[in-house]
Parts: structure tokens; sequence; C-alpha cells
């Protein structure tokens, strides 16, 4: 594991604020609708590319409420480019039709949908979604990498920030040892760099000459990421299942070639 601190491509004050407060650069960047899928996996229905609000609050991990604020405050953008439309009366039954679920949307007498430029320009809009922050951070740094590898690295990069969310996440509503106080982060954080590289993250840094304030994983290697992230996931994963810290890390440790 050589020492690579290719790119950070993190995000920072005045890039989150420029496509939220900006229409103009919300405009110049909503055609590149193909980072959505780069970022996470779009929710789709049968026969048709478009979506509802509550599957665009699927994508963004947000509640739905929160969709539809945005969308309501800002309708007219998202009206002037065809990126949303309401569907009722004879257009709804058509549309039940063509998705082949009548089912799906039974009692419904008005139907919200996006296409993948709403969706992105959606992204663009929310404040409070770690999804949304990722794909903004994406637009604006990653696809301004020129050099192949360097374009991988912050790809993993941007992926294994959001899977560190999901465990932290993991730890503070479904841990329930005896490590608290904030220690159990730094226990199962030191978990998954012991696992992969038999070393702590302090190991790690001063291998690194990092500074304290200075993020770990900007050193490592697109690999290096891939790992982190497979292993974070298994952790979460294991957490959800009710198991205990001792559990998961016996259950690492025997199984931790799978991770190499």
């Amino acid at each position: 594991m050589a020492k690579n601190k290719q790119l950070e491509a993190d995000v920072t004050q005045e890039n989150l604020l420029v496509l939220i407060e900006s229409r103009t650069m919300r405009d110049q960047h909503v055609y590149r609708d193909e980072v959505l899928e780069k970022v996470k996996i779009i929710p789709t229905l049968p026969n048709t590319v478009e979506i509802t609000t509550e599957m665009a609050a699927t994508y963004y991990e947000i509640p739905v409420d929160t969709i539809r604020t945005i969308i309501k405050r800002n309708r007219e953008e998202f009206n002037d480019y065809g990126e949303m439309r309401i569907l009722k009366g004879k257009a709804l039954k058509d549309f039940k039709t063509e998705v082949q679920d009548e089912l799906l949307f039974k009692g419904v007498n008005s139907l919200t949908l996006l296409n993948r430029r709403g969706l992105l320009r959606l992204g663009m809009l929310l404040t409070d979604s770690e999804v949304a922050r990722a794909v903004r951070n994406y637009l604006l740094n990653v696809e301004e990498v020129s050099d192949p590898e360097q374009k991988r690295w912050a790809i993993e990069r941007e992926i294994s920030k959001r899977d560190r969310r999901q465990l932290t996440d993991a730890i503070q509503e479904f841990y329930d040892g005896t490590l608290k106080n904030g220690v159990q982060y730094a226990a199962f954080t030191n978990l998954v760099y012991s696992t992969l590289f038999d070393m702590t993250a302090n190991d790690l840094k001063a291998m690194y000459e990092l500074e304290k304030n200075e993020a770990l994983r900007d050193s490592f290697t697109t690999e290096d990421l891939r790992k982190v992230v497979k292993v974070e996931k298994t952790i979460s994963s294991l957490l959800l299942l009710g198991k205990s810290y001792q559990e998961i890390r016996q259950e690492l440790f025997d199984h931790r070639l799978k991770f190499q």
C-alpha cells in the first residue's frame, strides 16, 4: 500500500453553495445526468425513464415532503426545461397503462413525475442530503479531472464518503455494546484498518506522515478505497443483525482474506 495522495475531491463551502444558489450554474450542468448513476443506482418504473417524487426521495435518502417542497419552490425552473410533469385524469390513466401496474398507483388522483434531468436538478438544490452533496461534488470536481486513474480514485473517494456515513449511522442506531461516548466510532474505524492492513488509523497516519486534521483516506489508492468500502458495508450489515463488536471482529478476522 504505497503513499498515493492523488486528488482531494472535497466539497468546499464555496462549491457546495454555487449550484444551490445559482440557477445559471444549474442550467449549465443539468444535461450531465449520467453522473447520477455513477453516484448511486436510480430507482426505476417499468416502461418509462421517469420517476415519482417518492422514488426521488429514496434516491436522495430524504423525506418525500422535502422533495415536494423543493419542487413547489422551484416549479418554474423545472417546467422551463420540461423536467417535470403532473399527471391527472386521462393522462394519469394512460400512464398507469404504460407502466402496466395499476395497483402501483391505485387511488392516486394526481402524480408528479421527474425525468433524469429533473432528478439531477433536485440534487443541485437539496441542502440536507448526503447523496445530493456527492452529486454536486462529482459535477464540480470529479468530472474536471482529466487523468483516468485520478478520476477513478475520485469516484471511489465519493463512494467511500457515503458508505462511511452509512457505517456511522449504523453504529449510532444499532450498536448496543459497552463502547460509548464516541469511542465506538474510533473502535470500528480501527477494526476496518486492522482487518485490511493490520494497522490502526494512527499507525497509518504516521506511515503517510499526515497531520492530525488531514484525511487518511485521501492517501489511499483506488484499490484500497474499494477494500475499505467493502469492509465498512460488511460491518454495517452485521450491526443491523445485532452482532456485538467482538462478534463482528471475529467474523472479519475469520474471513480476512476475502477482503484483501
